[in-house]
């Protein structure tokens, strides 16, 4: 049984729109059109932004087949690319590839017996489509409730580099202890954009998770850091005024013992604890989020690993909890 592009788009979640391509492909966006058009008046930023970040296809299904077509294209400057499967919370198979710029091809993976939460996990650092997403003949599928909806804005971390699987960024992860939805507006190398808030977008979320700075503090100089955090938090109070907002501060980098143009990184902290804090935002202390080493990086100095983005869901679960509670 062969899902229609129209039975596929009330499946998907972390998409804000759902197109059909001219090949046929059904192709989640994560950026409305007006959002990806402000990306692309910022160069190499309107690449990132069709990234699949945490998109997922998900359904309730008792199928004992779950079968697709893919394409993948390349919208980072990472070449590993991974499609993962898991079924009631438990991963089944990763599928994907390293050392690509782009790849097609087809997946097919045997169920379990029995009705089950299946989620398809989109790469997050790719462009992925889909076409003939393929169930057992006369299997039933229904699509997921989740108990929350999270927008999660961010840099090149939100976004999930350098989590080598889909499921593993630290926006998925946060997502699924809270069984909730996450929209991730997270594009590598990204800073304080004001201008970006769209009030407009169709997506209500509970709980926003806000996680720029360290790009601001590595190439800004400090009063446009000043005025572009104050300016971004006021405007997003504003938007979404029944959301808890998050402020999470900058994570652990290896080189923040070095001064930039915005001055020691325990500058950049205070800058983000202020202007989150007069907009009635919540702070959450980055410094806390990893272990302090380079063992927990990709890159030995930044961007979380696996295990680093582990850490970083889990304690940034802990540090949220109480606000979210009653």
């Amino acid at each position: 049984m062969v899902l229609t592009h129209e039975q596929l788009i009330p499946l998907f979640k972390g998409a804000l729109r759902v197109e059909m391509s001219t090949t046929g492909y059904t192709a989640p966006r994560r950026f409305t059109e007006k959002g990806q058009e402000y990306y692309n008046t910022l160069g190499d930023f309107g690449k990132k932004a069709r990234a699949t970040s945490c998109v997922r296809l998900e359904m309730i299904t008792d199928s004992d087949l779950f079968s697709y077509e893919y394409t993948l294209e390349s919208a980072s400057g990472r070449k590993f690319a991974y499609f993962d499967l898991v079924v009631d919370g438990t991963v089944l198979r990763h599928d994907g590839y390293e050392g690509i710029s782009s790849m097609s091809g087809n997946i097919t993976a045997t169920l379990p017996a029995g009705t089950h939460h299946v989620a398809l996990y989109f790469p997050n650092l790719f462009k992925g489509n889909i076409r003939n997403v393929t169930l057992s003949d006369g299997a039933t599928f229904a699509p997921v409730e989740k108990s929350c909806r999270i927008y999660a804005v961010g840099d090149s971390i939100t976004q999930g580099y350098d989590a080598k699987f889909s499921c593993g960024s630290y926006s998925n992860l946060l997502a699924d202890m809270l069984n909730a939805e996450v929209v991730n507006h997270g594009i590598g190398g990204d800073v304080f954009h004001p201008d970006m808030i769209d009030a407009d977008m169709p997506y209500t979320p509970d709980i926003i998770t806000v996680a720029y700075g360290t790009n601001d503090w590595s190439g800004r100089v400090k009063e446009h850091t000043v005025e572009a955090a104050n300016e971004y938090y006021r405007r997003l109070a504003a938007a979404f005024p029944k959301a808890k907002i998050f402020a999470i501060t900058p994570i652990w980098r290896a080189d923040e013992f070095r001064h930039t143009q915005v001055g020691a990184f325990a500058d950049i902290i205070q800058i983000v604890t202020d202007a989150a804090t007069a907009a009635g935002a919540v702070v959450i202390d980055g410094e806390r989020m990893i272990p302090h080493s380079p063992a927990v990086c990709s890159d030995a100095y930044l961007h979380p690993n696996d295990l680093g983005f582990q850490y970083y869901a889990h304690n940034l679960y802990l540090a949220m909890k109480p606000h979210l509670e009653g």
